[in-house]
């Protein structure tokens, strides 16, 4: 059931093309303030996870767009998506691995 909420897309294999691939998602961060701080994939929107009931209006206007939904390890993104489909978004990708598996640019 879960699978149909969102598709999962490797870390890994995002990072080898994300010059081709950074226009085609609306990246949204869901760590806290402080991971955000540390290090996020450029041009990421950052709306953590907890504030997602609160605040997907600003994502409203991307409805249409592909999500791609970002934290750690990818268990924050899961809940977030759920969170999004629950409030009518329909094209959500989790970044499975999260940024532990990350090894494409970071910026601070």
């Amino acid at each position: 059931m879960a699978d149909s909420v969102y598709t999962d897309v490797e870390a890994k294999d995002l990072s080898q093309t994300f010059d081709r691939d950074r226009n085609r998602y609306v990246w949204v961060d869901v760590r806290t303030d402080a991971e955000y701080g540390e290090g996020h994939i450029p041009g990421a929107r950052h709306i953590p996870f907890d504030e997602m009931e609160e605040r997907h209006g600003e994502l409203a206007e991307m409805k249409e767009k592909e999500i791609l939904l970002i934290c750690r390890s990818g268990r924050r993104s899961v809940i977030a998506a759920h969170t999004l489909a629950d409030k009518g978004f329909t094209r959500l990708v989790n970044l499975k691995g999260g940024m532990l598996e990350w090894t494409g640019p970071v910026e601070s």
